[in-house]
C-alpha cells in the first residue's frame, strides 16, 4: 500500500492527537486574541470535515498573520500535507517543533512528509527517534508501519526491475485488414478482389514479454528502461503472423504535483518470418495536477517510419497532444485530442502519406481491490495528402476504435485478462473500408 494510502488511513489517529494537543494549547490561550481563536476553530472545523482544500485555502491565506503560533501551525501542516504542498508542512512543523519540541504528532507528521517528497534518509532519522518516545500502543504500530513501508521504498529507490509474461487466445475477424498502424499491405493492390473475399476471419495465439527497468538517480530524477516483444500467430493466415519489439529508453522527472519525461524509441515490426517495418524516434510528456484530483496533460513524438517491403510506406509522423484528466481511488477519467502529420518519404508514395485529428477518451474503474475495467475509444478523421495513382482521387476517410479491457488480480503475480475491440473505418475509396473485431482471453505472470 503507498504511503498517499497508509496517510489517508492514520488521520482518524492524527486526530484524536490533535484535539489532545488543541486541548492542551487552548488551555495557555487566554491571552491570544480573538481572531487567533476564530482561525484555529474554522481550520479545525475543515479538517475534521475532511476539507482538505478549503483548510489550507484558508491557514495559507493567514500563514504571515499567525505563523509562530503552534496550534495554527499544526493545522496548517495537515491540511498542506493533504494536498501535497510539501514543502510548506515541512517548514509548519518545523515552526511547531521550535515550541513544542516533545510533540509526537508533529516529529510523526514530519517524518510522513520527509517519506512523501521520497527523501527516505530523512524520514527514517525522524521515525526511528520516536521509538525512543513515550508512545502510545497505537501511535507506536503507526511509526513501525511507516518504518517498515519506508525501508522497502528505499530498497527500491536506485533500481527495480520487473518482468512479465502473457499467454493470450483470440479471435479476429478481419485479420488482413487494419492491422496494427492500419497501412498493412502484402501483395500490392487487391484491384480483383471483391468486398467478401477481402475479409478473413481467424483465430490467434498471443505471446507477449515486457521487461521494466528503473534506476532512480535523486528523490526526484530517475532513467527508465521499457523492453517489450510480442509474438502473434494465426490459425491460418500465416502471411499475418506478426512478431513485433519495442525498446524505450527515457528520463523522468517527478516532483510534487508535477512530472516531464523525454526518451526515445527503436522498434520492429516483422510479418510472416521477413522484417517489414521499423521505426525509431523521439518523445516528450508533461502532466501537471492543478487542482486537487484533475490533472491536464501534453505530449509529442517525432518518428521515422521505414518500410523495407514497400518502401513507398516510408513515412515521417510528428504528432501532438493535450488532455485533461480527473484521477480517484477508484476511477481514471481522461480525454485527449491531438493532431499527427505523416508525409511519405519519397514523392511516389505521397498518396499514402496523411494528416489526421484525433479524439480519444478512456475510463477506468477499480471495480473491487483485485479487478480494473476500462474503457477507451477513439476517432481519427483522416486526410490524405495526394491522389492515388490507381484509383486517380485523394483518400478521405474515418476511423472509429473502440476497446473494452477487464482485467483480474488473483495475487501479486498473476492475473487474467479478457479484451474486445471494434474497428470501423469508412473510406472513399470503397476497397479500403473495413469493420473489424478483435477479443482474446489470457493469463499474465509478473515478476
Amino acid at each position: 500500500m503507498s504511503l498517499v494510502l497508509r496517510c489517508a488511513r492514520l488521520f482518524v489517529a492524527l486526530m484524536a492527537c490533535c484535539v489532545s494537543f488543541l486541548c492542551s494549547a487552548q488551555g495557555n490561550s487566554s491571552s491570544a486574541d480573538e481572531d487567533t481563536r476564530k482561525i484555529i476553530s474554522e481550520l479545525q472545523t475543515a479538517l475534521i470535515a475532511q476539507n482538505y482544500q478549503a483548510a489550507f485555502d484558508k491557514a495559507n491565506s493567514g500563514v504571515d498573520e499567525f505563523a509562530g503560533d503552534p496550534s495554527f501551525d499544526f493545522l496548517y501542516a495537515q491540511a498542506a500535507l493533504e494536498v501535497a504542498k510539501y514543502d510548506e508542512a515541512i517548514f509548519a512543523l518545523e515552526r511547531v517543533l521550535v515550541n513544542w519540541p516533545d510533540h509526537v504528532p508533529s516529529h510523526y507528521l514530519l517524518g510522513l512528509t520527509y517519506a512523501k517528497q521520497k527523501n527516505y534518509s530523512q524520514a527514517q532519522t525522524i521515525l526511528q527517534g520516536l521509538r525512543s518516545a513515550q508512545l502510545t500502543k497505537a501511535m507506536r504500530q503507526n511509526v513501525d508501519r511507516a518504518l517498515a513501508s519506508i525501508e522497502e521504498r528505499s530498497n527500491q529507490l536506485e533500481e527495480s526491475y520487473k518482468h512479465a509474461i502473457s499467454l493470450a487466445l483470440g479471435h479476429d475477424s478481419n485479420v488482413n485488414s487494419g492491422a496494427l498502424d492500419d497501412r498493412i499491405v502484402i501483395g500490392g493492390i487487391p484491384f480483383l478482389l471483391d468486398a467478401t473475399s477481402q475479409k478473413t476471419a481467424d483465430n490467434f495465439m498471443r505471446f507477449r514479454y515486457n521487461f521494466r527497468a528503473k534506476w532512480q538517480q535523486t528523490q526526484y530524477d530517475a532513467w527508465k528502461l521499457d523492453v517489450d516483444y510480442s509474438d502473434q500467430r494465426h490459425q491460418d493466415t500465416d502471411d499475418y503472423d506478426r512478431y513485433q519489439g519495442t525498446i524505450r529508453v527515457g528520463y523522468e522527472h517527478k516532483k510534487d504535483k508535477a512530472a516531464f519525461s523525454v526518451g526515445g524509441q527503436f522498434g520492429v515490426l516483422t510479418l510472416d518470418d521477413n522484417t517489414y517495418q521499423q521505426d525509431f524516434g523521439l518523445y516528450g510528456s508533461v502532466q501537471y495536477y492543478f487542482s486537487g484530483n484533475w490533472f491536464t496533460a501534453f505530449s509529442g513524438f517525432v518518428f521515422l517510419q521505414n518500410n523495407v517491403q514497400d518502401r513507398n510506406l516510408d513515412s515521417r509522423i510528428y504528432t501532438i497532444q493535450g488532455g485533461l484528466g480527473h484521477s480517484s481511488k477508484l476511477w481514471l477519467v481522461r480525454l485527449d485530442a491531438g493532431y499527427t502529420w505523416q508525409p511519405a518519404r519519397y514523392d511516389e508514395g505521397e498518396h499514402y502519406g496523411r494528416d489526421y485529428d484525433f479524439i480519444s477518451g478512456s475510463v477506468a474503474h477499480r471495480t473491487s481491490q483485485n479487478s480494473l475495467l476500462t474503457f477507451k475509444a477513439q476517432y481519427r478523421d483522416i486526410e490524405h495528402r495526394a491522389v492515388h495513382p490507381f484509383f486517380l482521387e485523394t483518400r478521405n476517410e474515418e476511423l472509429v476504435i473502440l476497446n473494452l479491457n477487464w482485467r483480474y488480480q488473483w495475487d501479486d503475480a498473476w492475473s487474467v485478462d479478457v479484451s474486445a475491440s471494434y474497428y470501423d473505418k469508412h473510406s472513399s475509396i470503397t476497397l479500403y473500408s473495413y469493420d473489424r473485431t478483435e477479443w482474446f482471453t489470457g493469463v499474465r505472470y509478473e515478476f
